[in-house]
């Protein structure tokens, strides 16, 4: 097995770094002294990637930015060429204009596949570490149930609903599908390749992230970061059972697994709640808020019916195999809306009851879902179009 990395070993990668996580990573990194090589689309779109600049400039490690798509063969081999390790942070979401369910599925296990071609050429890369997601953990189950890192989302097949089947032939209307397979199918790759060329590869799997954004552009269509921002503009959303983790412990385990020398090919972490605080319906989110800003309108449950408990896990291998002393859930709920306020992104409404839900339209949009969400079934979108409901 491979060495762990260390900050004088030579240059790290990390993709999809102008993102939520990715930017983060990149920061803890070079807290640490690392020579990261940040790879982003397009360097020269200074409003998502000067952060990056300015991380590097924070010192003592360096940020340099390449222009990698992850789509494209080859796309990662100069970046990855003399590096000891990849932080593998870049996703097809669906969240683009013009994604598919099956795009998503395609960015996912084909750039892994493209992305391991890049490792296998560099010959130098020692660690890997591939964001994976909750999505590749939780399976049907009954309400309630504890998930941990032994489980996937391929388990209990049979006990999905027929149009949420586990299969190929699924993918091509059902996003969500689409991304848990991508997701688990890509880790299991990665692993394989991995112990093919004898170095050792990581998964994190994290659940809702939030926390402190480190550029206006990490405010995005359906992230949760911005999902909390809609709740403290006075946005009612449907119901939600929360399962919180923080960005910058998403982001320090990944770093803390890549230099640790207790850990083995093909571990993976569930980034979920630090403990039982971090599990909450939406309702109790909204406390919190008001809570830390009071007098303001902030959003909770868009109407009320029966709450649903999962999904249920709660951060231990992260903890007790690498050390990690995680943010509280109130420091992650805080800075995620410190940060939203600070960037001027979003504007609180004065009035505790001053927030918008069934029986009370105040005009107020969603910046989180603030149209269809394009990676839906081709077949349902036409219908919806036709319906003059898109």
């Amino acid at each position: 097995m491979t060495s762990p990395i260390r900050p004088d070993g030579g240059p790290v990668v990390v993709t999809g770094a102008a993102g939520f996580i990715g930017s983060h990573i990149v920061r803890i990194l070079v807290r640490r002294g690392y020579e990261v090589r940040a790879c982003v689309r397009d360097p020269g779109i200074l409003a998502n990637t000067a952060h990056l600049s300015a991380i590097g400039h924070e010192g003592p490690g360096s940020v340099s930015l390449y222009r990698c798509d992850m789509t494209v063969p080859g796309a990662y081999d100069e970046a990855f060429r003399g590096a000891q390790g990849v932080f593998h942070a870049a996703a097809e979401m669906g969240n683009l204009e013009g994604s598919t369910p099956q795009k998503v599925f395609d960015g996912g296990l084909l750039a892994t596949r493209m992305l391991m071609d890049s490792v296998t050429a560099a010959g130098s890369i020692r660690r890997l570490v591939y964001t994976s997601s909750f999505a590749a953990v939780a399976h049907p189950a009954d309400e309630g149930h504890l998930y941990t890192e032994a489980s996937t989302a391929d388990m209990h097949a049979d006990r999905r609903r027929p149009e949420a089947s586990w299969s190929l032939e699924t993918v091509s209307r059902n996003r969500e599908v689409a991304y848990a397979m991508t997701k688990l199918e890509s880790e299991r790759f990665v692993y394989a390749e991995a112990d093919r060329l004898g170095l050792a590869a990581f998964g994190i799997c994290p659940c809702h992230v939030i926390g402190p954004l480190l550029s206006a552009s990490h405010q995005r269509p359906w992230s949760w970061q911005t999902r909390i921002g809609d709740m403290l503009e006075g946005y009612g959303h449907p119901r939600m059972y929360w399962n919180i983790v923080d960005v910058r412990d998403v982001a320090e385990t990944q770093v803390l697994a890549a230099e640790s020398d207790r850990n083995r090919n093909g571990e993976r972490y569930n980034l979920v709640a630090p403990d039982e605080s971090g599990l909450m319906f939406q309702e109790d989110l909204q406390a919190l808020l008001q809570r830390l800003y009071p007098g303001c309108g902030i959003g909770g449950d868009f109407r009320e019916g029966r709450r649903y408990r999962s999904p249920v896990s709660v951060m231990e291998k992260a903890i007790t195999q690498l050390g990690l002393k995680p943010h509280s859930v109130e420091a992650s709920v805080r800075d995620n809306a410190d940060s939203l306020l600070a960037w001027g992104l979003v504007r609180t409404r004065p009035g505790e009851d001053n927030w918008q839900r069934e029986g009370r339209d105040l005009g107020i949009a969603s910046k989180w879902s603030p149209h269809l969400y394009p990676a839906i079934d081709p077949a349902m979108r036409a219908k919806l179009v036709a319906e003059g409901t898109a």
